[in-house]
């Protein structure tokens, strides 16, 4: 597997999540520390659209064993869960 830079996985996430998951005519303006399940931008189908991203994209499958709340707070989160799966 390819290591990404941190700051290029921080703005591909950024960047799908914009694009991708942010519904039209929702004035979200997302970053790294967007609270992703407060503001209502994770729900089951989009978490499982982000998780495909990450696979297919960043090259890294989350386990179940970490769909865990708390790792999908806001992309920080995220990045830190995807760096430490890269160096296993």
């Amino acid at each position: 597997m390819t290591e990404i830079t941190q700051s290029l996985i921080t703005q591909k996430l950024v960047d799908f999540i914009q694009e991708n998951l942010v519904l039209d005519g929702d004035d979200i303006k997302v970053d790294e520390t967007t609270p992703l399940l407060v503001s209502g931008l994770l729900d089951s189908l989009r978490t499982a659209r982000l998780l495909n991203f990450i696979r297919r994209d960043i090259g890294v499958r989350i386990p179940a064993a970490k769909l865990d709340p708390e790792n999908f707070r806001d992309v920080v989160t995220i990045v830190t869960m995807v760096r430490e799966l890269e160096s296993v």
